[in-house]
Parts: structure tokens; C-alpha cells; sequence
């Protein structure tokens, strides 16, 4: 008989299908057990059975009705799929229970447009001021503030990021180490022949800085009927470094065999299989892809790479104001290191372009969003797919959006965002100064 527990490392491991009818039975034996029930509505989400999902969840409030978990996380996949007027009632009812709730606040700035004199931001900016809202909560707190205030609350946004930074420091020299030394791996020829990849299948690998458009991208492409999305899976990586990288160094290329470099797409293919189970024709928004794109192309030959491309100061600008979760992008915190880890992207772009320039594709999210058909049309020429009008509407789309995109990507394709970053040129100064030439392009 399954446990709490077994269901739990099943749900780590990816394998939602096979956790959900053990967690089922453990729900019916323990139906007003919040344990239970939490986890069955985990196993519904992770199945993509969102209905149930939420189903679940109202079960789990009704049994805890004091308790603000069970209302963000019903808000929060309601804002993964979309429904952003319930997700605003549920966060604002556990708003109710915890009123100082820096992450509650945030995630209801994340679908809800809030303002200096909502009762919610007023109650928390005045514990902020009289040094009585908890250390704990200030971090959160002062992204979802700053939304609220403009311009005159950026210094919320500033302690908000530094809080962020001492939780997460980051330096910017491992990073240019681990570059220098995958471009020479790479570099060494000549590559051992890798087979004929994974027929049948067609990958389409959507990469950049975050912020840059890639969701966007992502939603578009998957508006096509013969292709679905996998969204962040971290797969290419993963399955790159595992031959790559040994003993804390990576492998030059031409020591290893094909049946090595055949590995690397096989772990790749597989690991698509068992966890997403997409179809022969996906899109992985992996953002770090662009570190071994052109190595997938060699491997797959039939896989195909999107980069997009933002003014990245429009990128920089998105990435300071929002949250990342801990542990991911401890760089986005810091204007100068967001500046960095743009030059560490730019450069792996191009390398690859000076080594494998048929890989990818890079795309323009200015152009794109200005005058769509063209850059849909573009793309799916490169991807080797037939045009569908579907495309132009990537709002229509039904996908979970896993990230900070989730509300843009649910309306229609606009030029609003470019040259959002102007607004806050003064308070940009360090990012724009550590751009440089850059920026050139973009003016």
C-alpha cells in the first residue's frame, strides 16, 4: 500500500502518471486527511487534469478553512492556465488570513494590475515603513510593492532585490570560465559521426535571456496542430553535460565516439518521453540551450533552434523587476550582473554562429511583435511546417505557461512592451552603462 511519501518521490521524479491512482486510493481510504488531499490535487495538476485539480483544492480549503496555502495554490495554477479573476479572488481571500503575506501580495501583482491605495498594498507598505512586516516577507514583498508605487516605489524594488542577493550570491567568473571552456571542447575536430538521430521526431528547441520573448515563441509555435509544448524541461543540458562534463571537466570532442555523442540525444529523446510524452513534434524552452545548440544539431540533425532576441535593456529592465525563484538566475538581482550574464549569451550566439551558423534561427522579438506574419511565417518555413492562422493567435492557446509570462501570453501579440525599459532610463543607468555597444543594435 502507497504512502504519503512514495507518492511524493514519484511526483519528484516526474512520474505524475503513475503517482496519480495510488494517490487517489489514499485519498478515498483518507478523504479529510489535508495531506492527502494536497497531494492528490499536486498529482492532478502534474497530470495536466486541471479541473480536478482545482476540485481538489476547494476539498483541501474546505477542510483547512483557515489556512491561506490551499488559496495560492489554487490561485496559482489558476494563473498558469489563465483564469486570472478567480486566481485574484482566492489570493485575495488568503490575503484575508494573512494580510503581511509578502508572497501572497506578489503573486496577486503577478495577474492583477494593483495599486498605492488598494487596502492589501496599504496594509503591507505600512508595515514596511514602521519596521513590523517580517524579515521573511520583505523580499516578496517589495517586487509586489514596487508594481503598486511606479516610479515612487522603486526603492522597494532596490531592498527587494538586495534582500535576494544575500540569500543568493553570484559571481560572474565561474560563468565566463565554464563558457571558455565549453567553446574549447567544442572547438576540437574533428566530431565523431553521431548516427542518424531520432527520425520521425521533430524538436524545436525556443531559446534566450529570460524575458526576451521565448514564451511568446513557445505559444506560438505550439498553436500549430502538429506541434505541443514542453515548456522548461532542462533536458538538453542535462543530457549534454552528462557526457560532456567528467570529473569537474568537459571532454574534448574529438576524443569521444559517436556512440558518445549518440548518448547525449538519446538521454535527451528519452527523458522528453518518459516526463512530457509531447508527440513527434515539440517545442523546449529550455533557456540555456544556446550553450550547446549546435551540438544538438549535429546529433539530431532534424532538431531546429530559435533564438530570440530582445533590446537588452528591455530584457535587463524585466528581469530586475521580477522575482526568480531561489537557487535559479542569482544574477537577475544585480543591474551589472544582468548586463554580464547578457555578454556571457551574446558570446556562446557567437561562437555558434561562427562554427555551426545553419543550427538556429535567431528572431527579433520587435519584429515579431510589431508585424507578426512575416516572423510566424519565417519560423515555421525553418522548422519545415505548413502555415496555420492559429499561430497568430498564441492567446488562444490552452497551455500551462510555467512562467513569469503566464498573463502576457494570454493576450494578443502587441509591440506595448518595447522600450518599456525607457521610463526607468535614470534608474537604469548601471545596466545601460555595463551594455555598452550592446545596445546598438537596438537605436
Amino acid at each position: 500500500m502507497a504512502t504519503l511519501e512514495d507518492i511524493r518521490k514519484l511526483l519528484a521524479r516526474g512520474e505524475a502518471a503513475k503517482a496519480l491512482p495510488l494517490a487517489q486510493a489514499v485519498a478515498r481510504r483518507r478523504a479529510r486527511d489535508p495531506h492527502a488531499i494536497n497531494l492528490l490535487a499536486r498529482c492532478f495538476t502534474d497530470a495536466g487534469q486541471h479541473r480536478k485539480a482545482l476540485v481538489a483544492y476547494d476539498r483541501l480549503i474546505k477542510l483547512v478553512p483557515r489556512s491561506a496555502q490551499p488559496l495560492a495554490d489554487k490561485a496559482h495554477l489558476l494563473q498558469l492556465i489563465g483564469d486570472m479573476e478567480p486566481a485574484e479572488a482566492a489570493l485575495r481571500k488568503a490575503l484575508a488570513l494573512e494580510p503581511l503575506n509578502g508572497s501572497l501580495l506578489r503573486m496577486l501583482s503577478m495577474g492583477t494590475k494593483i495599486s498605492a491605495d488598494d487596502p492589501a498594498v496599504a496594509r503591507v507598505a505600512s508595515a514596511w515603513e514602521q519596521g513590523t512586516l517580517p524579515a521573511t516577507e520583505k523580499t516578496h514583498a517589495g517586487y509586489a510593492l514596487f508594481k503598486a508605487f511606479g516610479h515612487d516605489g522603486f526603492t522597494y524594488l532596490e531592498q527587494a532585490n538586495r534582500l535576494q542577493q544575500q540569500k543568493n550570491p553570484w559571481s560572474i567568473s565561474d560563468r565566463r570560465k565554464e563558457n571558455a571552456a565549453l567553446q574549447a571542447a567544442l572547438r576540437d575536430t574533428p566530431w565523431p559521426e553521431a548516427g542518424a538521430g531520432a527520425p520521425g521526431r521533430l524538436p524545436i528547441f525556443v531559446t534566450g535571456m529570460p524575458r526576451s520573448g521565448t514564451t511568446l515563441v513557445e505559444q506560438i509555435l505550439s498553436s500549430h496542430p502538429r506541434i505541443n509544448a514542453t515548456g522548461e524541461t532542462g533536458l538538453p543540458m542535462r543530457a549534454a553535460y552528462s557526457v560532456l562534463a567528467k570529473g569537474g571537466q568537459f571532454q574534448s570532442l574529438s576524443t569521444l565516439t559517436g556512440a558518445d555523442l549518440s548518448l547525449i540525444g538519446q538521454r535527451y529523446i528519452d527523458g522528453i518521453d518518459h516526463f512530457h510524452a509531447p508527440g513527434p513534434g515539440f517545442t523546449d524552452k529550455s533557456i540555456q540551450t544556446f550553450m550547446v545548440m549546435g551540438l544538438f544539431h549535429f546529433i539530431l540533425p532534424q532538431a531546429r533552434t530559435i533564438v530570440v532576441r530582445r533590446d537588452p535593456r528591455d530584457v535587463g529592465w524585466s528581469i530586475y523587476r521580477n522575482h526568480f525563484a531561489d537557487g535559479t538566475h542569482a544574477y537577475s538581482t544585480s543591474l551589472t550582473g544582468i548586463a554580464e550574464m547578457h555578454a556571457i549569451m551574446d558570446d556562446m550566439v557567437a561562437f555558434w554562429r561562427q562554427q555551426r551558423p545553419e543550427a538556429f534561427l535567431e528572431v527579433r522579438y520587435e519584429d515579431l511583435v510589431r508585424d507578426p506574419e512575416p516572423e510566424i511565417r519565417r519560423m515555421l518555413d525553418y522548422c519545415g511546417l505548413d502555415w496555420d492562422p492559429a499561430c497568430l493567435a498564441p492567446e488562444k492557446n490552452t497551455n500551462m505557461v510555467k512562467t513569469l509570462s503566464a498573463e502576457q501570453v494570454r493576450a494578443p501579440i502587441s509591440p506595448k512592451a518595447v522600450g518599456g525599459w525607457r521610463a526607468y532610463a535614470k534608474e537604469l543607468a548601471p545596466l545601460i552603462d555595463a551594455l555598452g555597444d550592446r545596445v546598438k543594435p537596438w537605436d
